[in-house]
């Protein structure tokens, strides 16, 4: 089967390839490889549409190959592709031996994908085999193999290759394995007979789809990652209020739609000695988590897939979880992440769960932080915090000067009906809002990610309204956008119905006076609206600003010219403040 460095697809008779291909299956167990299947590597022509209809609902987590083009279509360094090899690895279900339930010791869990060996590797090893098994008989083929990282899509190369179909919660389901598999692709231009695809699959079923906790499955097969339990979990930011409720006590990923299938019933896979899980590891204690250093991390969770994003993600959805538990003996461990952790995400974490567990303690430990802290988000996380355990009557909860009705939350009232419209920009897609009153509303974001969000500002100030698109009422704000962001427009004439607290709508006011080109600090905000003394409360209704660009936020630094937070992100302020030819020359910022 040798020859000279093929530079195209090989073209002898179709009876050695399939030769090799049957002594490529008796063999795959050997490497490792529980099944294994054969493609074409011609395009995946209907995939493309998929893929940009995905990115343009902003379903994409960003971890994806950016080059939809390198997605669809197979290719080879110097060679023609001819074929693909998709493989799968089984893994286990069950955790045979969990940890005794010990009263006040409260755990957490990685997801199934994250028990025993880092699953990355394990492929890498298997397809090293695979490519040594096949570069013996075949010396000058060539070979590129993906685990997970590669630009293909591998659940639409193992579907081609006969090793699953494809279900309605994006797994490839396996008839023999379910979807508790790993998966991983080689490219070659060996021409190998290709496999027949699996006919089979969910029928009627939407079990995955009800159970979703977050409803990031939209639908048969489409998965909004931004909404998606799995991905939050591996991201490091800041996390919204409805999603830390809802990811519990999980460390790294969510195995809820795979567990509630129906195919997976009775399926847990253990004849992989490295990936049966260490329950000390994969259902590990949550307050040592929190004093883990990097070196610590590794140590304990290095060879798991749950490490590649490091520790903080993972600290993080610890402090989540104790808060989750509702875990009173864990409040000084927490406070103490509030007032020292140099991590903002960690501190505002903390702030969240000592205002669910909540009591006077906790109390004491928000007061002490507010004191201190400077982090916009993390001071607004906070004070939300602070109100909800601020016993009723009891006066300033984060100004001494302040009245207390000025921290009152919106009342809903009776149910208004909140129109909106989407508009692409170049700071990303915004969505719109507007009550018959006028413009209520501007997210960052497309209306379907942006939506939990929305509502529950209805619910508080519209009485739980619906949402009804109107582009044409919001036609004239887009269209002043517009003219701002082509540099063309300097002041925005729209009528706003601005709904918040009367210090939110005080502070709103101010700065609605701030000119185009210009800039302030908050203390400058605070003595405008004149009350010197609430610079981190300004802070909070800064950042809580419903219509951003319109009232603009942006033009609001820190006192030292730092750009400090900013809840489009902060290259979207820098973005808005080149526009207006007012970006600081201090900390970097500066082009």
């Amino acid at each position: 089967m040798t020859s000279g460095k093929p530079q195209a697809a090989y073209a002898p008779s179709a009876s050695p390839w399939e030769q090799l291909k049957q002594d490529i299956k008796e063999a795959a167990a050997g490497f490792g490889i529980d099944d294994i299947g054969f493609a074409s590597a011609d395009p995946f022509v209907s995939l493309k549409s998929i893929l940009e209809n995905h990115r343009k609902l902003g379903y994409e987590s960003g971890f994806e190959e950016p080059d939809l083009d390198k997605r669809v279509t197979p290719a080879l360094p110097d060679a023609q592709p001819a074929s693909l090899i998709a493989i799968a690895v089984a893994y286990p279900s069950k955790m045979e031996h969990k940890p005794k339930q010990v009263p006040g010791q409260y755990r957490g869990i990685l997801a199934r994908s994250a028990w025993g060996r880092d699953y990355h590797q394990v492929l890498r090893d298997a397809m090293g085999k695979l490519e040594a098994f096949i570069r013996e008989r075949v010396p000058d083929a060539v070979m590129e193999s993906m685990v997970d990282t590669g630009a293909l899509v591998d659940r639409a190369v193992s579907e081609r290759a006969g090793i699953g179909f494809s279900a309605k919660n994006c797994c490839i389901i396996s008839p023999k394995w379910g979807s508790w598999i790993y998966l991983g692709e080689m490219v070659t231009n060996i021409p190998f007979p290709p496999d027949t695809p699996v006919t089979e699959d969910c029928g009627d079923c939407t079990m995955c789809i009800d159970a979703c906790p977050t409803g990031a499955l939209v639908g048969p097969g489409q998965l909004n990652a931004q909404r998606c339990i799995s991905f939050l979990t591996q991201t490091k930011g800041f996390l919204e209020d409805e999603v830390m409720r809802k990811i519990g006590n999980r460390l790294y990923g969510c195995d809820t739609c795979q567990v509630i299938c129906p195919k997976n019933k009775g399926k847990n896979w253990t004849h992989h000695d490295y990936l049966l899980p260490d329950p000390e590891k994969d259902k590990p204690l949550l307050l040592p988590i929190l004093d883990l250093s990097n070196k610590e991390f590794k140590e304990k969770f290095g060879e798991s897939a749950a490490a590649w994003r490091g520790r903080k993600p993972i600290q993080r959805n610890a402090v989540i979880a104790l808060g989750n538990f509702k875990d009173t003996s864990a409040v000084p461990r927490l406070g103490r992440v509030l007032l020292e952790d140099p991590r903002p995400e960690l501190r505002g974490a903390a702030a969240w769960s000592l205002g669910r567990i909540g009591g006077e303690e906790a109390l004491n430990w928000l007061n002490k932080g507010l004191a201190s802290e400077q982090d916009e988000k993390v001071i607004d996380m906070m004070s939300e915090a602070q109100e909800k355990l601020q016993p009723a009557g009891s006066g300033q909860p984060a100004d001494a000067e302040m009245a207390a009705d000025d921290f009152s939350p919106g009342l809903g009232g009776e149910k208004e009906t909140v129109y909106y419209s989407e508009m692409i920009s170049p700071i990303g897609p915004l969505t719109l809002c507007a009550t018959e009153k006028g413009l209520c509303l501007i997210e960052f974001g497309p209306f379907n990610v942006k939506e939990a969000v929305l509502q529950k500002w209805s619910r508080t100030w519209c009485g739980g309204g619906d949402f009804v698109q109107d582009d044409e009422r919001l036609a004239e704000a887009k269209r002043q956008l517009g003219e701002y962001f082509a540099g063309e427009r300097k002041t925005f004439d729209v009528q706003l119905d601005m709904r918040g607290t009367p210090f939110q709508l005080q502070v709103w006011s101010s700065l609605a006076d701030i000119p185009y080109g210009e800039i302030r600090s908050y203390a400058d905000i605070a003595n405008a609206i004149g009350r010197p003394k609430a610079v981190r409360a300004v802070g909070g209704a800064n950042n809580k600003n419903p219509v951003p660009l319109i009232v603009p936020c942006h033009r609001v630094i820190g006192a030292d010219g730092s750009l400090v937070g900013y809840g489009g992100g902060m290259e979207i302020k820098r973005h808005l403040l080149t526009l207006e030819n007012s970006l600081p020359e201090r900390k970097g910022w500066a082009d």
